[in-house]
């Protein structure tokens, strides 16, 4: 059947906004839509001419909107972009009717909570991305889309087997200086201001002037707290007037709580910080107070935090197990007034500056590396340079024997620990012979030093858990280990055989869970997993 020169492939169905099908038209497929309202009057007597004119001049209006608007995204927006606009329209009968290309490798709306559900972080990350990136690209063009949900952000897998999010829907949009008399939405999804607007008889026009692109960011934090937690936030502290209606098995929106006063929780389930943070930001409230689309996109692109190595001056070592416990994902240093500080930063997203001192007194420091830097044994004859010790992020060492080899344990700010020979230190230039001879030249190869945990005991671990400054076994084929469960990261092969390790397994250190990795001259070195998550050697799932 021929609609308007399309081949209908589909029947008609009924659509929230009147009917859609499936097309062909010169050898490509399209989406059309047919909007059920509003429609061009028809002068068959049964109008009055008053009518007749405001029915037609309703119709017209929203043709025009419609058209201006899918002409101002056209100029963004390319085929097999991000953004789906359509790319024709017409009227047939008294039907406005839109026609935009079929979207390859889009998920059916009846599967798309599984398939969120089955995807890690990262890529959840790209489909945040990618969402704010086409929100950005509309919001500049001064449109509000205004009708943001899941299922108007399209999940997609393109030909690369990546998921994207792609916009569509654009039913409801708007011009921000060019606000309808109605202005619509799906309900689950209203921003306080939307919910405001739509629950008011009176002074409607002053009620929509707080409603601007931040409504859509509303409605987009939402979306992200589903893509992350597979629901949307927890209404908390009820009144007892929302606690009746809940009672009664009604759904308590986001916008109906905070309107009322009440507050959202985010979920457990959203273990990230970053994201945390962002998120809670973007449901605020005030619209003011939410982030633009351009700041969501820029946030989304910013590191995950990390515990920085304390400022070397200070001499302290951080005990990540006791951070962890804090709910503290990470540490930055900061210059405060002149002081040297530290920021530190929750895993729900919150931000709390804190001094030396203060670490101190919550519990968060080792108090078992030793103070200053010894001196070297006698034999070796040996001379620190102290400075160039300390640049590269060293606080301390001491005289210790491994495996019978007299050398010294150099101590990190960030609770880590080397051991290392007295060859390796020449040729590091970590030390000068004291007799004022030649240090080996700085190309000479020297031993590779082996990380140790601070104040690790001497004995050697069960088999199960060897420690890599005790022994060194010779690696055989290329074997990789399984992460410990509680880690939640997945091993990246390309990665570690490109630092050059060929074998792993898992292993505790000083009572830390982590990994040793081997070399091909079986040289043995422990990494926990949150620094195999930043060398790459892993990432989180």
């Amino acid at each position: 059947m021929r609609f308007h020169g399309y081949e209908l492939i589909t029947d008609w169905k009924n659509s929230q906004c009147g009917q859609t099908a499936a097309a062909t038209r010169a050898g490509k497929k399209y989406f059309l839509k047919k909007y059920q309202t509003p429609v061009a009057p028809i002068n068959n007597g049964t109008l009055d001419a008053k009518t007749f004119a405001h029915n037609e001049k309703l119709f017209n209006d929203f043709v025009d909107t419609r058209k201006r608007v899918n002409q101002a995204i056209r100029t963004i927006a390319g085929s097999g972009g991000n953004i789906v606009i359509p790319c024709d329209e017409f009227i047939e009968g008294n039907q406005y009717v839109e026609a935009a290309e079929f979207v390859n490798g889009a998920i059916d709306d009846d599967e798309t909570e599984g398939v969120l559900a089955s995807l890690s972080v990262d890529v959840k990350k790209l489909l945040m991305q990618t969402a704010a990136g086409a929100l950005f690209s509309v919001h500049s063009k001064g449109i509000i889309h205004s009708d943001l949900k899941l299922k108007n952000v399209l999940l997609v897998r393109n030909t690369t087997g990546n998921y994207v999010a792609k916009l569509i829907d654009f039913d409801s949009s708007y011009f921000v200086d060019e606000k309808p008399d109605e202005i619509v939405g799906t309900i689950d999804y209203y921003s306080p201001e939307l919910g405001e607007y739509a629950d008011s008889e009176d002074d409607r026009e002053e009620i929509g002037k707080k409603i601007t692109e931040k409504s859509d960011i509303f409605s987009l934090g939402l979306i992200f707290h589903f893509y992350l937690a597979g629901a949307l936030p927890e209404p908390i502290n009820l009144t007892d007037k929302l606690k009746k209606r809940q009672e009664k098995g009604k759904v308590i929106y986001c916008w109906i709580a905070l309107n009322s006063g009440c507050e959202l929780k985010l979920s457990p389930l959203i273990k990230s910080p970053k994201y945390s943070s962002l998120i809670r930001d973007m449901l605020q409230k005030d619209p003011n107070l939410r982030p633009s689309a351009s700041d969501v996109l820029k946030r989304l692109r910013e590191a995950e935090p990390v515990v920085e190595e304390p400022w070397p001056e200070h001499s302290i070592v951080l005990d990540r197990d006791k951070l962890e416990a804090a709910d503290i994902a990470g540490l930055k240093k900061v210059t405060a007034d002149g002081e040297k500080a530290y920021e530190l930063i929750y895993f729900d997203g919150t931000k709390k500056p804190a001094s030396k001192d203060e670490l101190y007194a919550m519990g968060l420091l080792k108090v078992t590396a030793p103070k200053g830097f010894c001196t070297p044994w006698d034999e070796h004859g040996l001379v620190f340079d102290i400075d160039k010790i300390k640049s590269r992020g060293f606080i301390s060492c001491e005289q210790k024997i491994m495996a019978g080899i007299k050398g010294y344990q150099f101590y990190r700010s960030d609770s880590n620990s080397m051991f290392f020979k007295p060859e390796t230190l020449l040729a590091m230039k970590y030390a000068n012979k004291s007799d004022g001879s030649p240090a080996p030249a700085a190309e000479a190869p020297a031993p590779a030093p082996t990380p140790t945990e601070v104040k690790a005991p001497e004995p050697a671990p069960a088999k199960e858990t060897p420690a890599p400054a005790e022994s060194t076994p010779a690696p055989a084929a290329s074997v990789f280990a399984e992460a410990w469960e509680e880690h939640g990261i997945s091993f990246d092969e390309d990665g570690i055989k490109a630092k050059g390790f060929v074998r792993s397994e898992r292993a505790e250190l000083g009572g830390v869970k982590g990994y040793n990795f081997y070399t091909a001259d079986g040289a043995c070195r422990f990494i926990r997993a949150e620094m195999a998550v930043i060398q790459k050697l892993a990432k989180k799932v």
